[in-house]
């Protein structure tokens, strides 16, 4: 979802491209008026075609193409950017820090949001009574037994409670 629609920016350009001050425009829309000038030149550039929706994926390779496009020209990031049709030279910044840092590993995407669960091996898994040897039956009856038996000690304590309490009305 974008910040602001492709029909604001439409209008917003076509005002500033007529002779209205970016300064002014800006005040009148609460925007910056850097954006005001680079929507501007992108509708100079695209016409009608400028702030279409459906910015592709791009590739490593593509944005390694746009970086070489920006250095062999010697353009200005923001100027670039407008060429490419991108919603905001900021994007174009990001790339170039990355493969300034990681090289073309740095334009690849990431995988975003929380990582899968990993699936339960086969001994972290609970077995069935069937494949339990008898050790381990024996194990689990105890304890379920000493279990039972701490719980009907509670319940016979929660019955001599309830009787002292009468006694004493």
């Amino acid at each position: 979802m974008y910040k602001h629609k492709r029909e604001f920016k439409l209008t917003v350009s076509k005002r500033h491209l007529s002779g209205e001050s970016p300064i002014q425009l800006a005040k009148e829309f609460k925007i910056h008026p850097r954006l005001v000038k680079y929507w501007s030149q992108v509708y100079s550039i695209h016409q009608f075609e400028a702030f279409r929706d459906g910015h592709e994926y791009q590739t490593a390779d593509a944005k390694l193409s746009a970086l070489n496009l920006m250095w062999t020209n010697q353009w200005s990031i923001s100027h670039t950017s407008a060429v490419l049709n991108l919603s905001s030279p900021g994007i174009l910044y990001m790339w170039e820090k990355h493969y300034i840092s990681d090289g073309i590993n740095g334009l690849r995407s990431k995988t975003k949001g929380r990582p899968k669960m990993k699936l339960r091996s086969n001994s972290q898994a609970q077995k069935s009574d069937d494949q339990k040897s008898i050790e381990e039956l024996k194990e689990e009856l105890a304890y379920l037994r000493a279990e039972n038996a701490v719980l009907k000690k509670l319940e016979e304590l929660e019955q001599q409670k309830r009787q002292q309490t009468k006694r004493k009305r």
